[in-house]
């Protein structure tokens, strides 16, 4: 759920990260998706992504959603796959 906490309109481009592989040389993290959403004032939403099974590794991972990479000063919400 994405919630403009401000007064003030504004926008945010929700972004979609897989972290992890098999692969010794995987990336850290991917993006697979991403989108900008405007939300008035005092306004949320719901945001969803779809995956494919080709976006995802065979082996275990780590999905992402936030307003940016996943860092520790960002906010995202963080899933392991498979469970």
């Amino acid at each position: 759920m994405l919630r403009n906490t401000s007064d003030r309109d504004g926008d945010e481009v929700v972004q979609l990260y897989v972290g992890g592989g098999p692969e010794e040389e995987a990336p850290i993290r991917s993006l697979r998706g991403f989108q900008r959403i405007h939300l008035r004032g005092g306004e949320s939403r719901e945001v969803t992504f779809t995956l494919g099974t080709d976006d995802l590794p065979k082996s275990a991972v780590e999905v992402s959603v936030g307003g940016g990479q996943p860092l520790a000063s960002t906010p995202h919400v963080r899933v392991s796959w498979p469970r």
